[in-house]
């Protein structure tokens, strides 16, 4: 029985690409139509009884699993690759399709294991060691990541991902330099990838290049004007390097752009308490605690502020008191 239905066709090509799409995994079954999901059940069905009259069909196996993962059964589609698997060991995008399955359910060494396997059969594969890489950070394995982000890039020197993901784990290790070097690779590469410019300009000295720093998250707004956390992050950056009145505006603009931005008006409170604005601060403080009202290092900062205040207001009526 070999009947292929335009379904099946449109599975067979799901498998193909599986791999780049599953990392967004999530049960899509409450977001088909009851009539599409029905006809999805019923495709399930025939490969079932196509793995029933061949039980060493692989492409059974293989389109009942991307059924499978439409509709949300997500273990069965990991039980029908397993079975792919072991009966065609040497088709790597198997391997991939199941690691993908194995990151939904937060099993990264199993996935990691799977990613080993695709290297071993494809191991000119550039975006492999990058996919394992990110699996090892996930599992705290750093220089592991490093390790197969730098592969990567002697495979393919032209592709930017590997360089901005090698540069934040430097940043985290502490080499400055070397996550500056790889940020500013990924950037020469892909003048817009804006996670470049921020690994970048968190990573630079604060005294010696802050002007630099500031120029990244310009940059980032620039490329996306009508993002409210772009603004915020260059508000952190302006305030860390002392930039009030610059950071003030940075967050409203955020705060402009996203008026349940919680964190714009938290970082904001505490850009005025600096500036000495303590009845600004605690304003923007009391909206961040309306937006999150469960946040009890936001209300400490409310009590906090509110005591020095009480204490500001003494100060001065006793300041006025004096003869």
């Amino acid at each position: 029985m070999k009947k292929y239905s335009l379904l099946l066709f449109c599975t067979l090509f799901i498998g193909s690409m599986f791999f780049v799409s599953c990392r967004d995994l999530q049960n899509s079954s409450n977001d088909i139509s009851k009539e599409y999901l029905s006809k999805l059940k019923v495709e399930i069905s025939n490969y079932t009884n196509a793995i029933k009259e061949n039980p060493k069909d692989e492409s059974a196996y293989v389109n009942r699993a991307n059924v499978k993962k439409i509709i949300g059964d997500y273990k069965g589609a990991v039980e029908d690759f397993t079975k792919a698997i072991e009966l065609n060991p040497t088709n790597y995008s198997l391997y991939y399709n199941r690691a993908w399955l194995h990151e939904y359910f937060r099993s990264f060494v199993n996935a990691i294991k799977d990613l080993d396997k695709v290297a071993e059969l494809t191991p000119k594969n550039d975006r492999v060691y990058i996919d394992r890489g990110e699996f090892k950070e996930k599992i705290g394995d750093y220089q592991g990541a490093i390790y197969d982000y730098t592969i990567a890039i002697d495979l393919n020197q032209n592709n930017d991902r590997p360089y901005e993901k090698r540069g934040h784990i430097r940043s985290m290790l502490g080499d400055k330099a070397g996550a500056i070097a790889d940020f500013t690779r990924a950037i020469k590469i892909n003048p817009i990838n804006t996670n470049a410019y921020k690994g970048r300009g968190y990573s630079i000295d604060i005294k010696s290049d802050y002007k630099k720093a500031i120029a990244d998250f310009e940059k980032i707004v620039k490329l996306t004007p009508n993002d409210a956390d772009a603004y915020d992050n260059l508000a952190n950056a302006k305030r860390n390097f002392g930039d009030l009145k610059g950071a003030v505006e940075s967050y409203n603009k955020a705060i402009e752009l996203n008026p349940n931005h919680m964190h714009a008006y938290s970082n904001i409170a505490m850009a005025k308490k600096e500036e000495g604005n303590l009845d600004g601060a605690l304003l923007d403080l009391q909206k961040a605690i309306q937006l999150d009202p469960a946040n009890k290092n936001i209300q400490n900062d409310i009590n906090k502020l509110k005591k020095e205040i009480e204490k500001q207001a003494k100060e001065i009526t006793l300041t006025l008191q004096k003869p």
